[in-house]
């Protein structure tokens, strides 16, 4: 397996996923499989090491987040067919407005991001955008995309989001600076997703089907019962994280170790939300069966499952091959100020797909560089770390686990999320350099 065959492997392995799943509009699922193949095939990995990548990838995946889309998925129907997501759309509306919804989506993101993983956040927070998009008729891309990248904002720059926090970590930045200045870099960032998401609505509309009507005379829950299934997962991982990171009695953290769990703490969110569908429809018996609400939603869940664990085989055999050893090779050397790290990010983001791989890889090969890079100081190292997470912005695509979560909660085409959420991307990881630069600029 020679260098050059891996990499005219993987670039024949993205035009076939793109050509697979824009054009043939093949399902995501076997594209993704074709594309594994394609790579395996020309850049000379054996079938034996490939199925082995493979299944682990898929397996990997799945494991740490198909319980997590299944429950998000079966509490985002409840919380639809109770009225809930209807409530909270209606609770929305009244702070931002019609015209601003979708900001008020991107805000949303921008902070249930910090404490939650996308993937979970976004399969929570979905049946909110359909409800938004069918009240408002405000194309779905523009609210999807402004929550998803309101989302990605802050899951690449502000801990304890696990990509930043070790990110810190291997560099030595302080993390209530990296928090404070990860933080304010976020703004910008995912404004800017924000208005690329309304600019990719007006070319790509349509309004989600799924959204069940609700009758004029229809009765509510209230805000509170509406909104928390979902904030009671969200401060369960919160005061977990909070209580690693400050050390509180031992009895106290093994029972947040337990709650703060995502399956956990979104099994919780899933109880309350039925318990608030039994509220408002207490004579329904069959919700919970074989033909109910929860049986239709685990049909949706499967599929989704199974597209995004395809994803994760994609990555685990690119991670398989020699890929990451050429691209660290290519770059250890190089000394060129923020680029290095941003550059580093940028190409394992964009091959690998994962954009913790591609923070950490990119900290990690720029630790033994630091002073010969400018970023030996406290607050070099801070700007490093931001500098890894720009790279590791873009580009956002179908090596991605959560592009996948995106376009099929949202029922958005494959075609339209992959002419969208690249781009916008390369918009926002563009913005954090020029922040990255600037904070250089007055802080080195």
């Amino acid at each position: 397996m020679t260098n050059t065959l891996v990499i005219i492997g993987l670039i024949l392995a993205v035009a076939v996923l793109v050509l697979c799943t824009v054009k043939l509009k093949i399902h995501p699922f076997f594209a993704l499989i074709a594309t594994t193949v394609v790579f395996a095939l020309v850049s000379g990995m054996g079938m034996e090491d490939m199925l082995s990548a493979f299944t682990s990838g898929m397996g990997g995946t799945m494991a740490d987040i198909g319980l997590v889309i299944a429950l998000g998925t079966v509490t985002g129907a409840l919380l639809e067919k109770s009225g809930a997501a209807e409530t909270m759309a209606k609770t929305i509306l009244k702070i931002t407005g019609e015209k601003h919804a979708a900001l008020g989506l991107a805000i949303t993101g921008y902070f249930v991001s910090i404490p939650v993983f996308c993937d979970s956040a976004f399969v929570l927070l979905s049946p909110i955008a359909k409800r938004l998009s069918k009240d408002t008729r405000i194309s779905m891309t523009t609210m999807a995309i402004a929550m998803c990248m309101g989302l990605h904002a802050t899951h690449m720059f502000v801990p304890p989001t696990p990509g930043p926090l070790a990110v810190s970590g291997i560099l030595g930045a302080d993390l209530g600076q990296v928090i404070l200045f990860g933080a304010l870099a976020s703004i910008p960032i995912m404004l800017v997703g924000y208005f690329g998401a309304k600019v990719a609505g007006k070319k790509y509309y349509y309004i989600p089907e799924n959204v069940a009507e609700s009758p004029a005379d229809q009765k509510l829950p209230s805000p509170v019962m509406a909104f928390l299934p979902i904030l009671a997962p969200i401060a369960l991982m919160l005061l977990k994280t909070v209580g690693d990171m400050c050390a509180w009695p031992a009895a106290l953290m093994g029972v947040m170790d337990v709650l703060g769990t995502p399956a956990v703490a979104l099994l919780v969110g899933l109880i309350i939300a039925a318990v608030g569908y039994h509220q408002m429809y207490p004579e329904d018996k069959t919700a919970w069966g074989f033909d109910g609400i929860l049986a239709d939603a685990m049909r949706t869940a499967g599929q989704i499952v199974l597209i995004v664990g395809a994803g994760g085989a994609f990555s685990g055999v690119l991670k398989a091959s020699p890929l990451q050893g050429i691209l660290t090779e290519t770059f250890s050397g190089l000394a060129i100020g923020i680029l290095a790290p941003f550059l580093i990010g940028f190409l394992f983001r964009t091959c690998v797909g994962s954009a913790t791989i591609a923070m950490v890889t990119a900290a990690t090969m720029i630790t033994p560089l630091l002073d010969v890079l400018g970023f030996a100081s406290p607050m070099g190292r801070v700007i490093a770390m931001l500098a890894c997470a720009a790279g590791g912005l873009m580009v956002f695509h179908g090596n991605d686990d959560f592009f996948w979560v995106t376009a099929t909660t949202s029922e958005m085409d494959t075609s339209i999320a992959y002419k969208t959420i690249p781009i916008i991307s390369v918009l926002q990881s563009v913005t954090a350099l020029i922040v990255v630069f600037v904070l250089s600029l007055i802080f080195l």
